[in-house]
């Protein structure tokens, strides 16, 4: 009986004792508006919104998105928030009412009777009707969608409004700078507060009960029940001050108070206080709220908003009476008093009441491990050797037993009544007898450093070394390192567990001994979560592992078939730091659980707590969705926007295939842990893996039809439903149906040109062969030509010649006789050549003319002008070209006539690179001698040959020789014949006419 009243006291003390809780803190450096804040809801997607002095700002655990004068809102000042059954969030701003409405704000100002009075309040009732109270215009209501003044509200006596309540039969309590109001059905009701002088009312609340919370100015909390009786709790009954801000009913019932100087919890009559003393960042209080998931938060007035993390976890540090905020080991006494040995001020008992240090006769303040024997005795290991304790005062030791040159680490107590010593150097048994036995380390014995000491159903003795984890048998010691399979052969800490398996937690992972092998398990990738310090079991045969990174809590069998079935404890789940100490775990006989950390004592009810929380389904919104990475404007490839800012209809050029896909699970109790599946119906085949990125990219998508998923979960929780979002990729133009039909026409078209040209050039290649073949032939008859030259002009040359013979003139004779000599010879050069220059050419008709002017001197004169300004010798032309035109101006023009005519040769240019050869003469015409025809065939031959070679030469576009005439010349007065005319147009460069 005696025993149990102590452990009830013990347990008394511990809960009444000052306490560190743990908030999370959200400021205008984590992207909060501002630190003002003056309002809390959350909407209907999850999101949680603060309305602050410097606009709105939207939450998800993680990021903040902010509102202000530039997004719309009327006001910077948000003052107060509601949210509808719909899930729509409603904000007062100055004097305005301003809801969501898709990815905007819709503003509604107050009527003008406000007066531009400042709303501090709003409230949705259950007809679903907006109430809204102003400092100075009363009350307004919002019925469909026009906004009036309260019906039956006295605004001329109640016109400075503090807070309102919708109670959930309809009413509305209203609480003013000078009293409190019950309005129901257009009725107000005065309500008396206390006694009869006018109370200031600043927040309302109603309990479970049906009663009212009433928040005072300067006068208290009153409890007002279905009765009317009324309860007052003031600075006497516990509360911080009497000065109440807000008022919060939780889901539990319990009623948390605001106020300058903190929070109270009134919970089943008991008043709780949180301040800054009790780990509170902030204790200016100026609303409260509690989202969907059960978490607290609080507004400050200049901090920012704070949530509570819950009493799951407790630290006590040096503010709460502990003599170092280092504790490596907790030890039960016989009275049920806690012991705490510390790393740097020696022992103090948890209450406070007793603290043994080196002045007390500790040989060293560094406590590393501590034990209650049979005897009720406490044993502690510091850096100096041994200690024992009786009734709060050390017990001199004989030198062997103390040890003082050695650091104990661990003690274990075995069933005859030994000490076993784990030290620096080894282990050392401290016998029942007072004798004391050394084993030191080596590769024969149990290492250095030995940490923890656990024995098995057989009697041996397990020990944790920097050589590894290794058995005494009483003879022999056996060791196992990571050749044997252990994971890191630096353990730390050894438990066994109910069913008689050893967990081994070394410097780098957990160990599991099970049927004499070892098994491996690494909670996550990090060094810190896998530096296991301390192994703890609890009264329900779950082991907890302190590591550098939190708590892990696992039970062995789950973890043995599930390596993945363990609840990462960390800083949102409670705990003030991260970093838990070498086997500073400890179970009280209640089952209470003690974790000595880097920041305090650590302090969990296991039997409250027993069951652990499920985590909360998030809810998953697609957030956005940018093009290369870029944030994008939709507008144009879409048909309108989402109430989120998402494209509807979007459809997409084939260019802009790299898109990422933006999107957030919302859990404000644990957001670090939130993992997201997602996949692209369309590219995957199935969802991906989990991930924790917030973001999701797929780049050189082809065409076609899309739809993004994605779901989240916390931790291992269980999925929530998926977000999609739908879009189109166009193909490219070379992928769409009237691009195959014009590639087909194309092809087609293509097919039918080539086979067309194929036969254009093969028609061509023909018809190039036989212009080759004629002008070949044209060629060949020219030369023949040539060379046969005009029988009657070689007939009379030589009988020219004989005449001057017979007459003696041997000196005409001679000259007629080499002239035609010369003659001969040009025209036999000119058949062997096809080509020759224009100036050859004169000269060879100079010669010509010649002989036939010495026969018929008296019938013609010639003259060969060339202009100065044409390089005669840069002209060529097919050979004897020009000679045909000179005999028939001769022969069909001149010699007709009864009187001397004129052959005329002129050279001159006819533009760029072109040469002018005219042959004039004076003679019958054309006319008159085709009436009179007595030419041979040689000289009308010679000219259908050189029209035909000339012709052909350009056909085959070896040279552009133009030939006009033979052409009568007449008279442009009188019309009479002049004479006939022939105009040959030569290319002036070097290029030789082939054929």
């Amino acid at each position: 009986m005696r025993l149990a009243l102590l452990l009830w006291l013990a347990g008394a003390t511990i809960g009444l004792r000052a306490q560190q809780y743990a908030f999370t803190q959200v400021t205008p450096s984590d992207g909060l508006a501002q630190s003002q804040v003056r309002a809390m809801a959350q909407d209907g997607q999850g999101y949680l919104w603060f309305g602050t002095l410097g606009g709105a700002s939207r939450f998800d655990g993680l990021r903040f998105v902010n509102h202000a004068l530039q997004d719309g809102i009327p006001d910077a000042q948000v003052s107060a928030m509601a949210v509808d059954a719909a899930g729509t969030l409603w904000m007062g701003a100055g004097s305005a009412i301003v809801h969501r409405s898709g990815p905007g704000w819709v503003t509604e100002p107050l009527p003008p009777a406000c007066n531009g009075a400042r709303i501090m309040s709003m409230v949705h009732g259950p007809n679903g009707h907006l109430y809204v109270g102003t400092d100075g215009g009363g009350v307004f209501v919002r019925e469909g969608s026009s906004i009036q003044a309260l019906k039956g509200f006295p605004v001329d006596t109640a016109s400075n409004v503090r807070t309102l309540l919708a109670l959930r039969d309809g009413r509305l309590l209203v609480g003013l700078r000078n009293g409190l109001l019950l309005w129901d059905k257009g009725r107000c009701t005065p309500i008396t507060v206390g006694d009869e002088a006018v109370k200031a009312i600043s927040a309302l609340a109603e309990a479970p009960d049906g009663g009212w919370w009433v928040g005072t100015f300067l006068d208290g909390l009153f409890h007002i029940a279905p009765s009317g009786e009324q309860t007052l709790y003031d600075e006497e009954s516990g509360l911080l001050r009497n000065n109440v801000r807000c008022l919060l009913v939780d889901d539990r019932g319990r009623l948390w108070i605001g106020g300058k100087f903190g929070v109270n919890l009134l919970d089943g009559g008991r008043m709780r206080v949180f301040t800054v003393h009790q780990g509170m960042p902030s204790d200016n209080i100026y609303c409260a709220f509690q989202d969907r998931e059960g978490n607290i938060w609080f507004g400050t007035d200049g901090a920012g908003a704070l949530k509570y993390l819950g009493d799951r976890f407790v630290t006590y540090t040096v503010k709460d009476g502990l003599c170092s905020d280092l504790v490596m080991t907790v030890v039960t006494d016989a009275n049920g008093s806690l012991w705490l040995g510390t790393y740097d001020n020696g022992i103090c008992r948890m209450d406070g009441m007793a603290m043994v240090t080196t002045r007390d006769g500790l040989p060293n303040n560094t406590i590393w491990c501590g034990i209650k024997d049979r005897n009720d005795a406490l044993w502690f290991g510091t850096n100096d050797g041994l200690v024992r304790l009786e009734h709060g005062l050390v017990t001199p030791l004989p030198s062997a037993i103390a040890m003082s040159d050695l650091r104990v680490l661990s003690l274990l107590e075995d069933d005859a009544g030994n000490i076993w010593c784990g030290t620096r150097e080894g282990l050392a048994v401290v016998r029942s007898d007072g004798s004391v036995q050394h084993h030191p380390s080596g590769s024969d014995g149990p290492g250095r450093s030995v940490r923890s000491l656990v024995r098995d159903e057989r009697g041996g003795l397990w020990f944790a070394s920097d050589n590894g984890v290794g058995v005494f048998d009483g003879n022999v010691f056996t060791r196992y390192t990571v050749a044997d399979g252990l994971c890191d052969s630096t353990v730390q800490c050894l438990l066994r567990d109910g069913s008689g398996r050893l967990w081994i937690g070394t410097g780098n992972g957990l160990s599991c001994r099970v049927n004499g092998t070892f098994r491996t398990f690494r909670f996550a990738t990090d060094f810190g979560s896998n530096f296991i310090g301390l192994l703890q079991g609890d009264s329900y045969g779950r082991i907890w592992a302190g590591t550098n990174n939190g708590l892990f809590l696992f039970h062995p069998d789950s973890l043995l078939a599930d390596p993945a079935a363990r609840e990462h404890i960390t800083l949102s789940a409670g705990l003030r730091n991260l970093e838990f100490n070498l086997n500073a775990g400890a179970m009280d006989a209640q089952g209470r659980l003690f974790f000595g950390s880097a920041g305090g004592l650590v302090f969990h009810d296991s039997e409250r707590f027993k069951d652990r929380p499920s985590p909360p389904v998030p809810q998953v919104h697609i957030t956005g969705v940018r093009s290369f990475l870029q944030n994008t404007d939709w507008s144009r490839s879409s048909d309108s926007l989402s109430a989120k800012g998402l494209p509807i209809g979007l459809v997409l050029e084939y260019r802009r295939n790299y898109l990422t896909f933006d999107y957030t699970g919302i859990s404000l109790s644990d957001p670090e842990r939130v993992r997201y599946r997602y996949r692209l119906e369309g590219s995957d085949l199935d969802w991906l893996p989990a991930t924790d990125a917030r973001f999701a990219s797929y780049s050189n998508l082809p065409h076609g039809d899309y739809r993004f998923e994605v779901m989240a979960a916390v931790g291992d929780g269980p999925w929530s439903a998926p977000d999609s979002f739908t879009f189109r990729i166009d193909p490219p133009f070379w992928l769409r149906w009237w691009f195959f039909v014009a590639t087909g026409l194309l092809m087609a078209g293509s097919v039918f040109g080539v086979l067309r040209y194929r036969s254009i050039i093969r028609q061509r290649h023909e018809r190039t062969r036989q212009l080759m073949l004629r002008s070949r032939m044209l060629q060949l008859e020219q030369q023949a030509l040539n060379a046969n030259m005009n029988r009657h002009f070689v007939f009379n040359a030589l009988n020219s010649i004989q005449y001057h013979i017979n007459k003696q003139d041997r000196a005409t004779a001679s000259r007629y006789l080499t002239s035609f000599a010369k003659l001969i010879r040009k025209n036999l050069d000119a058949s062997q050549n096809d080509t020759t220059t224009l100036a050859e050419e004169l000269e060879r008709l100079e010669l010509y003319l010649l002989l036939e002017h010495m026969r018929f001197k008296e019938k013609f004169r010639y003259e060969i002008v060339v202009e100065p300004n044409v390089n005669s010798s840069d002209v060529k032309l097919p050979a004897m070209m020009l000679q045909p035109y000179v005999e028939n101006s001769i022969w069909h023009g001149i010699l007709p006539m009864d009187k001397q005519g004129l052959v005329t040769i002129r050279v001159a240019p006819a533009g760029p690179d072109r040469v002018l050869v005219r042959i004039d003469d004076d003679g019958i015409g054309i006319d008159r001698s085709l009436r009179e025809k007595e030419s041979s065939d040689h000289i009308s031959r010679g000219i259908e040959i050189t029209k035909g070679r000339a012709d052909v030469l350009r056909r085959l576009e070896l040279t552009d020789i133009r030939i006009q005439g033979p052409e009568q010349w007449n008279d442009p007065e009188t019309g009479a014949v002049i004479g006939t005319r022939v105009a040959i147009e030569l290319p002036a460069t070097s290029s030789t006419p082939q054929g």
